[in-house]
């Protein structure tokens, strides 16, 4: 009978070691993701028509100006500092 126990405790760790990896799958799939640091930022947006607008977006310390509609996106330009 003793026997028993030994099969029973067997079992339930088999049990145990089985589900882990169900655990860690859900787990990975349901984590949140931490946001990262980007490096594109948009600095300001401007509206000038209906369903238009300018976007100043700052890339790696370099300043862009970007047109955007319902067409898509447009590269007007690079701002340069004067300072």
């Amino acid at each position: 009978m003793e026997w028993l126990n030994y099969l029973q405790g067997l079992g339930i760790l088999l049990l145990i070691l089985s589900v882990l990896p169900l655990l860690s799958y859900l787990y990975k799939k349901y984590q949140t993701k931490l946001p990262s640091a980007s490096q594109i930022k948009i600095l300001e947006i401007k509206p000038i028509a209906y369903k238009a607008q300018l976007l100043l977006v700052e890339i790696e310390g370099k300043r862009f100006l970007i047109g955007l509609s319902d067409k898509g996106f447009s590269f007007l330009g690079e701002l340069k500092n004067d300072a």
